[in-house]
């Protein structure tokens, strides 16, 4: 009776339970699968993401912060050196004894045959046992295993403080595209004003008889391409400010108020030589040094290889209270009960092994081998990518000395011929093209303030000096 009312609880139990309900298919190829309410996509919880004051005017420093905060890479990676660090404490719980202990509780009833009878027979144990296991020594098997698992650790805080890297360039790139695509739009405005001042000019001239309505055409096709420009303009910043909002980690549609670039100052000219900054890099680019940690990483795995030809010697051991009942039929019942123990030395050497331990080896020593070249293809890599962000600053730098005289020229060419058009000297279509040249000159200005900005800040980034400096200004 109790044993029927046993297997129908059980069966109640597997019916009712959550794990019964089955996982469902799509009705048809044709028709597209609904996913269970459960798995429906949530907000994240409130304080994940950090809030952007529409009324403040936020720096760089403050940008890189809350890109720092709200990004999910940084979240990722740091789950992931989490994980790490739980298994070197995993690696390092072999150097301490396994101690375990249990309960058992049986009870049987069978019909035994004594003579030529069979006799039903009760017996019940109950049995509370402590268990304790240790390796004494195993010639540095698991002392390889930590320095693994630390070498692992190592490797996946450089590859933290990588996507730290990552994302404040990514951030000072968008934010020097923001501000590149507002002067640019300064720039238009003041292009369309010139451009509507000389289309009223035409126009009046127009009415006093001494221009044609070609000049007056001319000039409003001016201003028409002006106002194209500008709404060109607009659109860009439009765009650069999704792009930052996106490294951000917030919604496109939250206003981001940044400092005008005229108010952002250019960085000094390089004072290194190249050669200087490719091997500061080879120190400091956390992905060289990511790389230099699996090193660390393989050659423990070779340790642990090699330990593998030697013996190991363990010790295990166990005690136990017994409390036994046993009953047969006919005759009276009987008990015992008291303490029992065992231990034992272990020395385990593998003899043979069909070769698995040299090839286990010859895997190790291969690893470290590809760890190596990786690296050796990481610094080279490096050196080209410093040589090359060392050559656009230089040529950044350049290119922004020639826009500032070219403005210059511009404004002044404009200012003549101007003035020359009034004193009629000088034809419209002058004009028009002394407008056009100012324009492209204020153009190339804010795009040579800007390419200089992101040219030094990509030089940070490829030397590694983008997330030391970050560090020495005090910022998490």
């Amino acid at each position: 009776m109790i044993h029927r009312r046993l297997w129908v609880l059980l069966l109640f139990a597997c019916l009712f339970s959550k794990g019964a309900v089955p996982q469902t298919v799509p009705a048809a190829p044709s028709a597209v699968w609904k996913p269970p309410g459960k798995f429906a996509a949530s907000p994240p919880p409130a304080g994940f993401i950090t809030a952007i004051d529409p009324d403040k005017t936020y720096s760089l420093a403050e940008l890189i912060d809350i890109g720092e905060r709200n990004n999910p890479d940084t979240r990722i990676v740091w789950e992931r050196a989490m994980q790490e660090a739980a298994q070197r404490g995993i690696a390092r719980s072999a150097l301490y004894p396994l101690v375990t202990t249990s309960v058992l509780l049986e009870g049987s009833r069978d019909r035994i045959l004594i003579n030529s009878i069979f006799i039903q027979q009760d017996v019940a144990l109950i049995q509370p046992t402590i268990s304790l296991s240790y390796t004494i020594f195993d010639f540095g098997e698991r002392a390889s295993q930590i320095e693994a698992a630390e070498a692992n650790l190592l490797a996946a805080d450089f590859a933290f403080n990588e996507t730290h890297e990552q994302i404040i360039y990514e951030v000072s790139a968008g934010y020097y595209q923001l501000i590149s695509a507002q002067g640019e739009i300064s720039a238009a405005e003041a292009t369309l004003t010139n451009a509507q001042t000389v289309q009223n000019a035409a126009e009046e001239r127009l009415k006093n008889g001494v221009a044609t309505l070609p000049d007056v055409l001319e000039a409003r096709a001016s201003t028409a391409q002006a106002a194209y420009d500008l709404e060109t303009a607009r659109g860009a910043e439009r765009l650069a400010r999704g792009n930052l909002a996106g490294v951000l980690g917030i919604s496109p549609a939250i206003a981001v108020h940044v400092r005008p670039l005229r108010e952002t100052a250019l960085p000094s000219v390089l004072e290194q030589s190249v050669t200087d900054a490719i091997q500061r890099s080879f120190g400091q680019r956390p992905e060289l040094l990511e790389q230099q940690a699996r090193i660390r990483a393989a050659e423990a795995d070779i340790k642990g290889a090699r330990s593998r030809y030697y013996p190991s010697l363990t010790f295990s051991g166990s005690a136990d209270y017994q409390g036994l009942f046993g009953k047969q039929e006919g005759s009276p019942s009987a008990q015992s009960s008291g303490a029992t123990w065992r231990a034992q030395m272990n020395l385990s050497w593998t003899l043979f092994d069909g070769g698995r331990r040299r090839n286990d080896l010859d895997r190790a020593e291969s690893a470290k081998r590809e760890a190596q070249a990786q690296l050796n293809g990481l610094q080279n890599q490096a050196a080209v990518d410093v040589w090359n962000a060392y050559s656009d600053v230089e040529t950044a730098v350049a290119q922004q000395k020639a826009a500032a005289a070219l403005l210059d020229a511009a404004d002044r060419s404009y200012e003549a011929a101007t003035e020359a058009y009034g004193y009629g000297v000088r034809s419209l279509i002058d004009v028009v093209a002394a407008q056009r040249a100012l324009a492209q000159a204020r153009t190339a200005q804010v795009v040579a303030q800007a390419r200089v900005l992101t040219a030094v800040t990509n030089f940070a980034f490829q030397t590694g000096d983008l997330l030391r400096s970050r560090a020495a200004g005090g910022k998490p």
